[in-house]
This record gives C-alpha cells, structure tokens and sequence, in this order.
C-alpha cells in the first residue's frame, strides 16, 4: 500500500517531466550558410499580448506550422529555438524574422537571458543593428548550444508578416546585399536626378509648365523609391520610424498628382479633349482618400496602412491606364508629341503595374516584379525626355513663324514711319549733331579741370598727412637716443676728471654706438617717409644673411644701461646658429623698439625674456616678453594700426611716448613677408612677437661669396 502511495505522489512529478519533454524543441545546427527556420520552431501565441518573458517561460509551447497564415490583429508572437553551433569557433549571425514593429531577443546565458531589440517601429540607431531591415546579431561560442526566445510583435498590419520563420543570415551576405542595393538603387537614383536637373534647366529656359510637373513626378518617384528600398528611414528621417510607416500614402499621392497634371499639360487635355482632362482630375481627386487613411492610421489607433496600400495600388493602376488611353486618343487627333508619351507609358506601365500586383500578393515576388517598374521608369524617362525635346521644338516652331509674321507687318509699317520721318531725322541729326560737339567740348573741359582739383586736392591732403605722422614718429623715436646722449655727455662734462680711462674708453664706446644707431634711425624714417609718400617704389630693402644672436645682443647691450636705471634683468636665449634673411636696419630697429618699449613698461627690479626659435614655413620666431603693466584693451584695439594711432601711453616711471614705433615696425616686418603680434594681460605683462624668414642653406652658402664680391668691387 505505502508503494503505491509512493507512486501516485510522484505521478504529478512524472506528468511534468514528460509533458516538458514533450515541449522540449528541436536543436537546429548553424551550419556555414544561410538557414531558414520553420519546423524546428516552437511557437506561443498571447493575445492579450500582456505577458512578460518570465511569464511565458512558464506557458506550454507548440510546434509551428510552416503553412498556417497569421491573422490580423494585436496578438504577440513568442517563437522558441534552440541554436547549437557545432563548430570549434565562435560563429556570427543575423538573426531575421521578418519586418516585425517590435522584436525583442532573450538569449539565454549562465546568469539568465540578455535583451535585444529592433523592429520597424524603432528609430535606427536604438535597433541592434542599425539598418533599414530589423537583424539581430548573435555571437554563438564554440561547442554550445543557445535557447532563443523572440517576441514578435505587429502594432501595424503592414508590419506583421504572413507566417513565422527565422532566418539565419551570415554578415557578409547582409553586407553583400546592401552594398548591391546601395550600387544598383544609387545608379537608379542617379538617372532619376540627372534627369530632373536636365527638365529643371529647361523648365527655366522655357518657363513651360510640362517641365515643371514633370520635375515634381520624377523628384516624386525617386522618393518613392528611397522609401521602399529603405534609404528614406536611414537618411531622411532615421528618427520617426512612425512617420517612415505612414510617409508612403504622401508620398505615392504627391508623385500621382503631378503625373496627372503633367498629363493633362503636355497632352493639352484641357482645350482639345474636355471629356478625357474630367476624367484625369477625377482620378487626381481619389488621392484624398489614402492621405485621409494616412492622417487617420498616424494620428489615431485606427490601422489603416493596409487599406491604403490596396487603394492606392488600385488608384495609381487606373492612372496609368488612364494616362495611356489619353495619349492614344491625343494621338489620333494628330498630336504628334504623344507618340513619344505613348511608347515612355508604354513600358512605364507595364512595369509599374506589376509592381502594384507584387505589392498586393497577386503576382509572385521575384526580381522581374520587383525591378519591373524602376526599368519602365528609366525607359519612360528617357523617351519623356525626346518627347519634351520634341514637343519644345514644336512649340518653338509655331512660335517662331508667329514671330515672323508679326516681324513681317512690323517691318512694313516701320517703312512707311521712315518715309514719314526721314526728312525731319536728318535735320535733326544736324542740328543736334552740332550742338552735341560743343556741349561735349565743354563737358570735357569741366571734367578735365574737376579731375585735376581734385588730384591736387589727394595729393596735398596726402603730403600733408604723411608730414604729420613723419614728425610724430620722429619727435616719438628720436626722443631715447637723444636722451641717451645727452646722459653720456653729462657724465662726461660733470665726472670726466673722477674717471678712469677705462671708464672714460667705455662711455666714448657707447656714445659713439648711440650715435650710429641714431644715425641708422634716421634713415630708416626716411625709407618709412619715403614708402609713404612713393608707394614704396624707392624704398632700399636689401635682404641678408644675418646672425639673429648678433643682433639681439648687440641691442640688449645697447639698452643695457638704460634697463640698469630701472634695476631690470635680461634673460635671452637666442640659438647661436639661427639665421635669417632680413634687411638688417630694419631688423634692427623692430628689435630696439621692442626692447625699449619692454623697459618703458616695466616696473623697477623687473625681467626681460627675449627669444628666438625657427617655427614652421622657414620663418623665425622672435619674442620679447615683459612683466609689466600690460595693455589696456582700449590701447590693445589701436596698435599697429595707421588709421588709429596708439593712445600715448606713459612708462612706469613716466617716461613718454607717442605709440607711433609700433606702426614702422609693422611696417618693417611686414616688408619681409611676416607679421607681427601681442599677447598681454593687464597688470602681468605683454609678449610681443613677429615672424622673418629663415636663412636657407643655399643664402648661408652664398654669404661668403657675396662678401668677397663686395671687397673686390
């Protein structure tokens, strides 16, 4: 009895496990191809479509029937399969189950099951594989064996495939599939706007409205096609993947329309044939019925893509044949531009037409039904195009013998005013002709005597100007070495007998340096003068070899005593071997100047940072840096300006100046091809830097050369 017991408390047990056997799916082997997956699914079907993959692990599944139709509705689909990849590598593949609005992917794993997602309805970049079709990417490892389950959803019937099957796809056949659509649908798209850039230009030569229509359909057409080959999601609106579902009822009606108004135009429907012109506003008029199925699919929970797939396939088969019968009926009135119409529809037609029965399931779905319409589409394009060329022609020639006639009786009546007139004309003629010469003789005069007023008037404002800033410059950059001078002579005259020779020796050295240099300024202001006042014609530049650590040096030394009157260090780092190639007055003076303005601004007990790098472009870097007062932004925005001249501006000891240096070094340095710069900060200080060009070897070579040339002249 008590084994008996046993055996019908484990019975429940028992049950279980056979029923979960039963269940148990069959194991599909990836092999090294695509697969497609029917029998070996397991399906559940949720109607409520309320259930979470916790709760339908726990629902008992079924076998799929590979021939059973899904019906239309809100029911979510849970398929089961269990993937086992044999193989000693891991393998990759796309998973794909059909263009499903949402598509949610459980993969089993050690710690429970990872989530993917993707889906018509989902904007491309939250999709697991961002692509116009919904794939799935699954990393199957070596020797195991992987529990899928998908949940499959349809919000949209347009959106819900007909039956269940999983295909197992490898990446380089998806790739090789999307570069082929991206060639073979780019050269489509390509024709498609070649040509309407063509019609566009006519259109605007001609300002014939065919043109414009025409234009608007194949713009039309070729939107379409981005739509339907997926371009649309991916690149116009990636996005609103909602609008993508429901942009086609749009965007078929605004290619149809201008199809219709381009038919009407060009056949001229409405003055020869008034019947056929009420018929195709007719059938323009049903497009408000899939744009109202549109608005209502996107704007409420109503599902009427379907629908509107059906009428619209229904609308545009009549339009088409519409448009042939009319270009037929044009064509037996002797509208000669019709043939061409004729035979573009013809082919259009029929492709066109088997595409709408592909659409809607009446026809097979193969590469002929598929490309029927975009190769009726490029044949119609090309014959449009010799019909408007054609008809253009036409148009042109009846215009022309208008033209003509109406030349014709112009040209008639134009004789009989010149015999009218002729007389008056040439005593006109005389007259005027006479009066014309003095009042021109006149004019001349005046104009000759304004223009050399008004040169002279230039030339003086200009001299005048230039003299202005001459003397400014002067009285600002003549003021330091004077003032040098004056110190040395000073000390000469007061101390001269408390002086060694030495001392005596050193101070002539330096008087006799300023001296120079000063002597040096003045030439230079007068080059500046004369660039001012000559546009430069006779300006001496007379480019060089130079030693930049040289010439920095020499400048620092001539300075020194007036940095040492203010306690202020030097700090240069000038490389031994840079050389440049500048003119060496000037390279001078912008160097002196910079150095000078550095201890003018600086505060007592201060550093000066003077250095030189060769920088990009075969220039040379110089920059000296301060730590003084800085630059006011007001002083910043008038420096190195002509037509502002710098705010004057007293040192930190009061020393004065005019801002006017800074000028003729821009000047200087822009004559060697570089510009100069500042970098400041008010109360820390300012960088001053400009660029000149680097020495090349071949002016380093030749240096010696020169030299010795300069000796023997």
């Amino acid at each position: 009895m008590r084994r008996l017991f046993r055996v019908l408390a484990c019975l429940p047990f028992l049950l279980a496990a056979l029923q979960a056997r039963a269940q148990a799916p069959d194991t599909v082997d990836v092999t090294a191809s695509e697969q497609r997956i029917a029998e070996a699914l397991q399906v559940y079907h949720d109607p409520s479509a309320a259930l979470i993959a916790d709760q339908v692990l726990m629902q008992r599944f079924t076998l799929n029937d590979p021939d059973a139709e899904l019906q239309p509705g809100k029911t979510v689909h849970w398929v089961r399969v269990v993937l086992r990849n044999p193989s000693d590598r891991e393998q990759t593949r796309l998973l794909f189950t059909g263009d499903w609005s949402h598509i949610e992917l459980y993969q089993q794993n050690k710690t429970g099951y990872t989530l993917k997602r993707t889906g018509q309805l989902l904007p491309i970049g939250e999709r697991d594989v961002p692509s116009h079709k919904p794939y799935i990417r699954l990393e199957l490892l070596p020797n195991s064996t992987t529990t899928l389950y998908l949940r499959l959803q349809g919000d949209i019937n347009l959106y819900k495939p007909q039956a269940l099957q999983v295909q197992l796809l490898l990446p380089e056949q998806v790739s090789a599939a999307n570069s082929d659509r991206l060639f073979g649908q780019g050269i489509f798209i390509g024709i498609i706007l070649v040509m309407t850039l063509y019609n566009l230009v006519l259109f605007a030569s001609v300002r014939d409205r065919s043109y414009l229509y025409y234009v608007l359909a194949l713009l039309g057409t070729g939107l379409y096609f981005m739509f339907y080959h997926g371009f649309a999601i991916e690149l116009l609106w990636p996005n609103s993947p909602l609008w993508n579902a429901h942009s086609f009822p749009f965007i078929v009606t605004f290619n149809g329309l201008f199809r219709v108004l381009f038919t009407r135009h060009y056949l001229n429907t409405q003055r020869t044939m008034p019947v056929w012109d009420k018929m195709l506003t007719l059938l323009a008029l049903l497009y408000i019925l899939p744009v109202g199925m549109g608005l209502l699919s996107y704007f409420t929970p109503l599902d009427l893509l379907q629908a509107c797939v059906s009428l619209i396939g229904i609308i545009g088969g009549l339009v088409l044949v519409a448009m042939v019968l009319t270009s037929i009926q044009a064509l037996r009135q002797g509208y000669r531009p019709a043939l061409y119409f004729l035979i573009a529809n013809v082919s259009f037609v029929i492709g066109a037409l088997l595409f709408i029965l592909k659409e809607n399931h009446l026809v097979p779905d193969n590469m002929v039904t598929l490309y029927a319409a975009q190769v009726g589409i490029v044949a119609q394009v090309v014959l449009f195009s010799l019909g408007l060329a054609y008809r253009l022609n036409t148009v042109t020639s009846e215009l022309n013998a208008k033209v003509l006639e109406k030349e014709r009786l112009e040209r008639e009546k134009e004789t009989e005013r010149k015999l009218l007139i002729e007389q008056q004309k040439n005593e006109l003629e005389v007259m005027v002709a006479n009066r014309t010469a003095a009042l021109r003789h006149r004019t001349q005069e005046l104009k000759d005597t304004v223009r050399k007023l008004k040169a002279s008037e230039h030339k003086l404002r200009r001299l005048n100007y230039f003299k202005d800033r001459f003397f400014s410059i002067i009285s600002h950059d003549i003021r330091t070495p004077l003032a040098t001078l004056e110190s040395f002579l000073n000390i000469l005259v007061n101390f001269s007998d408390k002086m060694k020779p030495d001392q005596m020796q050193k101070l002539a050295t330096h008087t006799q340096v300023s001296v120079r240099n000063l002597q040096a300024l003045l030439e230079n202001l007068l080059q500046w003068s004369t660039a001012q006042t000559a546009s430069g014609h006779h300006v001496r530049f007379e480019p060089e070899v130079l030693q930049l650590a040289e010439l920095v040096d020499r400048n620092v030394a001539l300075l020194k005593d007036t940095a040492d009157t203010k306690q202020i260090a030097w700090q240069v780092r000038v490389p031994e071997q840079l050389q440049v190639r500048a003119d060496a007055h000037m390279l001078d003076f912008v160097v002196r100047n910079l150095l000078h303005n550095a201890i003018k601004f600086s505060y007592p007990g201060g550093l000066i940072k003077v250095a030189a790098e060769d920088g990009p472009g075969n220039m040379a870097t110089i920059a000296v840096t301060d730590q003084g007062t800085g630059i006011s932004p007001d002083v910043l925005a008038t420096l190195f300006k002509l037509e502002t001249p710098a705010m004057a501006t007293k040192g930190t000891i009061n020393e004065k100046g005019t801002g006017l240096g800074l000028l003729l070094c821009r000047d200087f340095v822009e004559r060697h091809g570089g510009t100069i710069q500042v970098e400041t900060v008010l109360g820390q200080g300012s960088r001053f830097y400009f660029i000149v060009p680097l020495a090349i070897p071949e002016q380093v070579a030749d240096k010696p050369q020169q030299l010795l040339e300069g000796e023997i002249c």
